[in-house]
């Protein structure tokens, strides 16, 4: 009985199952086509992650629509249950057949990008069980509740707004990150390349409501004989309908008025140098070798930056703005606080070194107030080199610093990726990126003119429509902006700024080639099965002088960390020598580190990372 069910199933939807499969093909014949022609990144795998998406999202909607919706809103599911057939058969019948309709294609997939990827990659069977499991368990988890949701009949639309509902109210009154929980973490980021570790928090919480939600379907079907699914199926009345929209609306006018009452009072730094600039305060405290005058001094220079800051982006409100001075971090670090319980933007600096650069530390902090004002927005990485390059040049405005010039050019010497900026930046420090997107901003703003400059730094670097979910989506994408300033385009863009850093280079060919012509290493020696020391260098060329000292910076790596501050490196200085040096910090294998090797150059004001890599000790 239960094959004359699935054939039952198969003569009504096998055109929808068809159509189902057709689209996720063409879905992921144009993921393949726009992979070839753009640059590799990654691993193929990655492709798995829409499909993947798709099939536990829309996929899933879509089969229980016409497996269950269709089934208890027509009322044929009477029918079958006048034959010799149980409730739970029937049910489970079309909760295997979901699942098997909504995985094959899923697992097709799979075996496509397998074939594939396994000429270039190194595809263990490990490998192939995780990213089935990070894959097929959402799908089940979508597909069950979406099932659910079915038997639910004329309550499941609501339901549907009440999640969207909580989604918000989580996103904007809490600080979970809904991006990084249970199935979104399971297809998040590291979805291609982690090898090794089993997720298995996310994946046992997604099991869990998985069996949640088909012990409630069962449950549904047999309770009184499954008279209350059946009174589901029904159409909704006039005074449901009322009731519902009524704590909906409710629920809204509750979670705004929660978000009001959220809002954190501005950051206050008692006994310190303080100007108003519009409704906020920019407070500077004064410390060991930073006397009240070059406090009150600095907070009014940062006052009438940020007012002229806030002008030309036509920003409605600025944060409280505190720098603090500490003399534990190096002139060229800069720090920003974490606040819990306060609103604002604070700061540390050296502020008494005296190779303290004021400009540099203009361009961190106004990077840090666009952030804030934004709500992060602007660290999406395809426009963090426009955040770094503007601040870097609205710092140097109105006084031009010989030294971006050569800055550039060192920075362009092995080429970059403006659409990978992340590891742009962690490659070169933050000193020599800000400069190389300085260049980049510079040709924006003489390719474009002042007044299209100025509108489109506020439509990509102001306060967005919106911020969350929804502002992801309604956020304007800087290639589109860019088109429509009489069609310009980002490849137009990268032409001319590579161009203007060929001249920085052939203008600055003696600061190339005297880096160029330092070689460091990095050496791994084992000291036991489990253990490790490192052991650096750094060698100059025949007829080169080695510089006096250099610095390894060093730091131990979460798993898939994206990017590390520049204040939480550690650092060595060590002085060149035949033999080398040694990091005093003992390794242990499986651990992953940060290790970054530079020098100061006094031409250049600003050290010049020579390496800087990511290691995993074996």
């Amino acid at each position: 009985m239960s094959r004359a069910l699935l054939l039952k199933e198969w003569r009504e939807h096998r055109g929808a199952w068809l159509l189902l499969n057709g689209f996720l093909g063409l879905v992921l014949f144009l993921m393949l086509l726009a992979q070839e022609n753009t640059a590799e990144k990654g691993s193929l795998f990655a492709l798995l992650q829409a499909p993947a998406i798709i099939l536990a999202s829309v996929g899933a909607l879509f089969v229980g629509h016409r497996l269950v919706v269709r089934e208890y809103g027509q009322r044929t599911q009477l029918f079958l249950e006048a034959l010799p057939l149980s409730r739970p058969r029937i049910l489970a019948t079309k909760l295997v057949l979901g699942a098997a309709v909504l995985l094959l294609p899923l697992a097709a997939t799979l075996l496509f990008l397998w074939s594939r990827a396994r000429v270039h990659e190194d595809v263990t069977a490990r490998f192939l069980l995780l990213l089935s499991l990070r894959t097929a368990t959402p799908v089940l988890l979508g597909w069950s509740f979406f099932a659910l949701a079915g038997l639910l009949g004329r309550y499941r639309n609501p339901l549907y707004l009440l999640l969207v509902i909580a989604a918000f109210a989580a996103d904007h009154l809490t600080e979970l990150d809904l991006s990084t929980a249970g199935p979104f973490g399971l297809l998040g980021a590291d979805f291609a390349f982690e090898r090794q570790r089993i997720p298995w928090d996310d994946l046992v919480g997604c099991w869990a409501f998985t069996a949640a939600a088909m012990a409630l379907s069962f449950g549904l079907i047999l309770y009184r004989d499954g008279t209350l699914a059946e009174l589901f199926s029904q159409k909704m009345s006039h005074r449901e309908k009322v009731f519902i929209a009524s704590v909906l609306v409710g629920l809204l006018a509750a979670i705004s008025m929660m978000g009001e009452a959220r809002k954190r009072q501005p950051f206050a730094l008692h006994e310190a140098e303080q100007t108003q600039v519009k409704e906020s305060a920019v407070q500077v405290a004064s410390g060991v070798g930073f006397p009240k005058e070059r406090a009150q001094a600095l907070a009014e220079r940062l006052a009438r930056e940020l007012l002229a800051l806030s002008d030309y982006l036509g920003l409605e409100r600025l944060p409280a703005v505190a720098v603090l001075p500490i003399r534990e971090l190096d002139a060229d670090v800069f720090q920003r606080a974490k606040l819990e319980e306060a609103d604002g933007v604070v700061v540390r600096a050296n502020l008494a070194a005296p190779d303290f650069d004021a400009r540099a530390f203009e361009a961190f902090l106004f990077r840090e107030v666009l952030i804030h004002v934004s709500e992060g927005v602007v660290l999406r990485e395809e426009r963090q080199w426009l955040l770094d390059g503007f601040t870097t040049w609205w710092a140097h405005r109105s006084r031009p610093e010989e030294r971006l010039s050569p800055r550039a050019a060192v920075a362009s010497r092995e080429g970059f990726d403006a659409r990978a900026w992340l590891t742009t930046r962690e490659r070169l420090g933050p000193c020599l990126s800000g400069a190389l997107a300085a260049r980049g901003v510079q040709v924006l703003h003489t390719r474009l003119g002042e007044p299209s400059f100025q509108a489109l730094m506020r439509r990509t670097l102001a306060q967005p429509p919106g911020t969350g979910l929804w502002g992801f989506w309604t956020e304007p994408r800087l290639a589109s902006l860019l088109r429509e300033q009489e069609g310009f385009s980002e490849e137009e863009l990268l032409r001319r700024w590579s161009e203007a850093l060929r001249e920085d280079r052939e203008t600055h060919a003696k600061e190339l080639e005297r880096v160029a012509g330092m070689t460091p290493s990095l050496t791994l020696v084992a000291e036991s099965a489990e253990t490790f020391r490192l052991e650096h260098t750094l060698q100059a060329a025949e007829g080169q002088t080695r510089p006096t000292r250099y610095a390894l910076l060093h730091h131990k790596l979460e798993p898939f960390e994206n990017e590390v501050a520049t204040h939480e490196l550690s650092r060595q200085d060590t002085v060149p020598s035949a033999n080398g040096a040694r990091l005093p910090v003992g390794l242990a294998r499986g651990d992953r580190w940060l290790f970054v090797v530079q020098v100061d150059s006094e031409t250049l004001g600003c050290p010049i990372r020579l390496l800087a890599e990511r290691k995993e000790i074996r």
